[in-house]
């Protein structure tokens, strides 16, 4: 059970992962910004769904999302939307390496988005 569990999750989050970087790859290859935006638009919305999800799961006594999943999604460009919900819903405020890793991710991820519109 939970092997299908976390085999079904991956699946998903893999292609959410790659159609978000082919459209923020595709906006910054294009120079039209706003399928870059669209893209990093999916990828927080999808980081805020699962850490909300992984609440959830907890209050439940379900399986667990990963911990590693949830930051490689933060990452790898989630960051605003996990560290929106990880305040809101104060989960995982306990854990350094959520409170470290995802506001420095945020911090990488904003500079990296200035930098796109300032050099378009």
């Amino acid at each position: 059970m939970k092997q299908r569990f976390l085999s079904a999750y991956r699946r998903a989050r893999n292609g959410v992962l790659a159609a978000s970087w082919l459209l923020i790859g595709y906006g910054w290859w294009s120079s039209q910004m706003r399928w870059l935006l669209v893209g990093g638009l999916l990828l927080n919305l999808y980081a805020a769904v699962m850490m909300a999800k992984d609440k959830q799961y907890a209050k439940e006594g379900r399986f667990r999302i990963p911990e590693s999943s949830l930051l490689l999604i933060a990452g790898l460009g989630g960051a605003a939307g996990t560290w929106a919900v990880m305040m809101l819903y104060r989960h995982k405020t306990k854990h350094p390496s959520f409170m470290i890793a995802v506001p420095l991710f945020f911090i990488i991820q904003m500079v990296l988005l200035v930098f796109a519109f300032l050099n378009r």
